[in-house]
């Protein structure tokens, strides 16, 4: 069950003293096909929003319009896209790491994180205070917002790059999942570069 956004912990860090919370999460760690994406956004009190669903429970057309907003109003919004041929290096695990920590970089190097909410993964190295939770976007207001981000930004890239760079295989559709259609066309197309290769040779 979702919290409610008197719940949050941006309401407590913020009554703390802290000023600029930091929320990370990705998108993409369960295709074959595509990258990894990760976001953090930070907010600030006068965040307008007082409740972020889960991503995966929004509409198409809902994350979009959260979206606009959350990139418009946050203080700060950070991005790191990690390819296939990485996450076929490093495995999964590593590469969501990796992800998480590049865009919660961005976010402190900038001087725009005071406090950093992680979904799942510790982020170490950091001089920035960090809290790492399962189902952090249940807690964390900004947390929300980076799924959102990272999942609405995942989308358009297999939506508007991948679809036409390997036509055929339907990603504007599926996203890269293993979907019946999806894997319908892998047996007649083949692995494409774009496949990650430690998940597809299952």
């Amino acid at each position: 069950m979702s919290v409610s956004s008197t719940e949050y912990l941006e309401h407590e860090l913020w009554e703390k003293g802290y000023r600029f919370i930091g929320g990370a999460d990705e998108a993409g760690r369960g295709p074959l096909a595509g990258p990894l994406v990760a976001s953090c956004v930070v907010l600030s009190p006068s965040f307008s929003l007082t409740r972020v669903p889960d991503s995966k429970r929004l509409t198409p057309a809902k994350r979009r319009k959260l979206f606009e907003i959350i990139c418009r109003e946050a203080v700060c919004v950070t991005l790191s896209v990690v390819g296939e041929q990485f996450i076929d290096c490093l495995g999964i695990q590593e590469a969501n790491a990796f992800a998480l920590y590049e865009a919660v970089w961005w976010a402190s190097s900038l001087g725009k994180c005071e406090y950093v909410i992680v979904d799942w993964f510790p982020i170490n190295w950091l001089f920035t205070p960090c809290l790492s939770l399962p189902r952090a976007e249940e807690k964390s207001l900004a947390v929300a917002c980076a799924s959102v981000v990272a999942k609405v930004f995942r989308d358009y890239l297999m939506e508007e790059w991948y679809d036409a760079l390997f036509p055929g295989y339907g990603f504007a559709q599926h996203k890269g999942y293993g979907t019946a259609t999806h894997l319908a066309r892998l047996e007649v197309l083949g692995l494409s570069s774009c496949h990650r290769k430690s998940f597809s040779r299952k």
